[in-house]
């Protein structure tokens, strides 16, 4: 009887149980919110308004790199003024500057930006602002560089001879965004100059995540026959790319001895 009467108390107690955490969950969940909510309100509002991203987007680069610029405009919310006292970009490409003075209530601070793009490939940046309040701003800027002279020759330039009897080598690279192989080079050489070239061989596959293009080189062999002039070039054309001028300088590989006296 006894053993019945200690079950059926544990049977009564479950339903209390069941009730008493029900509640206290309600409860744990109503504070949690409370704290989120005042967290946010407190930390993550913010007391300037204004753009805080922006995307150049794709854009032209001449060699050997080209400078983009922005100018983020934030506007001060608060009925104080806010002082400006560090800004830091997240990398080397990036740039800025900022007034030295307090932006009152109301008034706009403008924060030039700049952003160096030295290859064809995509390239993001962030610039971390701190106030003398606390409160920590971060700005955001990306864009994809193109050259907008994709062809370019390793050597810069050909050094000839025309003692050499192997000829003169050298290696055209080209960023390339079109389906298949490039179009083969033509050669526009100057008088006493012969061109010729291999074919081309891809040496960088295109990477999606890095926005770069495919890169393919070709191997450029010229023999000089004759006399070149002073200002000759080898113009190199490639259907849809710009054309690319090559400086070409004579010189002789056994030159003879100075003369004395």
């Amino acid at each position: 009887m006894g053993d019945q009467a200690v079950f059926d108390v544990g049977l009564n107690a479950t339903p209390m149980n069941n009730g008493f955490s029900k509640r206290k969950a309600v409860i744990t969940l109503a504070i949690f919110a409370t704290v989120v909510w005042f967290v946010f309100t407190t930390i993550f509002t913010s007391s300037l308004s204004g753009e805080l991203r922006h995307d150049f987007g794709v854009v032209p680069i001449d060699r050997p790199f080209s400078v983009l610029e922005h100018t983020f405009r934030l506007t001060n919310e608060t009925d104080q003024p806010l002082q400006l006292i560090k800004a830091t970009p997240s990398c080397g490409c990036t740039t800025t500057e900022w007034p030295e003075g307090p932006v009152a209530s109301g008034e706009e601070l403008l924060i030039p930006t700049h952003l160096t793009l030295r290859r064809s490939q995509f390239r993001s940046s962030k610039i971390r602002l701190e106030f003398d309040n606390g409160e920590i701003v971060v700005l955001h800027i990306k864009g994809v560089g193109r050259f907008t002279q994709p062809l370019s020759f390793v050597q810069q330039s050909m050094k000839l001879s025309i003692d050499d009897e192997d000829g003169f080598r050298g290696v055209l690279k080209l960023e390339w965004e079109g389906n298949g192989r490039p179009p083969r080079p033509t050669a526009n050489p100057p008088e006493g100059l012969k061109v010729e070239f291999d074919e081309w061989r891809m040496a960088t596959a295109a990477d999606p995540h890095k926005m770069t293009p495919e890169i393919w080189t070709i191997i450029l062999k010229a023999h000089q026959i004759s006399a070149l002039a002073d200002d000759a070039a080898l113009i190199v054309n490639i259907e849809g790319v710009t054309e690319l001028i090559i400086p070409c300088t004579a010189e002789t590989l056994n030159p003879p001895p100075p003369k004395i006296g």
